[in-house]
Parts: C-alpha cells; structure tokens; sequence
C-alpha cells in the first residue's frame, strides 16, 4: 500500500462506522507509511467527491485497487 492508492474498506468497525464509513465505500490512502498498522484514508461520495471522513483505518481492513471494479458503481440517486 502507498500514498494515493485507491483503496475498499473490506471489514466493518464501530470507529468506521461512527466515522460515516461503511463496507465497500472507496476512499484514497493520504500517508506515505502506516502508524502503527493503520493509514490514513480519505473517504468521497462516489459521484460527487465530497469527503464523508479523513481516518485512520487498519490495513487488514482495506483492498488496493487499481481502479474502481465495474460492479462496485452504486446507482446514481435521481435529483
């Protein structure tokens, strides 16, 4: 894992929870290393980029991606 990387929270947790993160949402890693196991990583609604949390998550939780899985879109919520 690196700095950017494109990455899926994988496993469910009350701090992610708490934080609006749930299992599945797609955020990006904003530290160059871990601390103490866990990078930071900022989560965006999907379509509009807008930032639901800025945590620190296990990296046992999360999945590298090299770009968003087809079947991961969510569906677009009509305005």
């Amino acid at each position: 894992m690196k700095y950017l990387d494109l990455v899926e929270l994988i496993k469910e947790k009350p701090a992610y929870t708490k934080a609006g993160v749930k299992v599945g949402d797609f955020g990006a890693v904003m530290s160059e290393e871990p601390i103490n196991g866990k990078w930071q990583v900022v989560f965006s609604e999907f379509y509009t980029g807008k930032d639901i949390a800025d945590i620190m998550v296990n990296e046992e939780d999360l999945k590298v991606h090299e770009s968003v899985p087809k079947d991961k879109y969510p569906a677009r919520k009509s305005l």
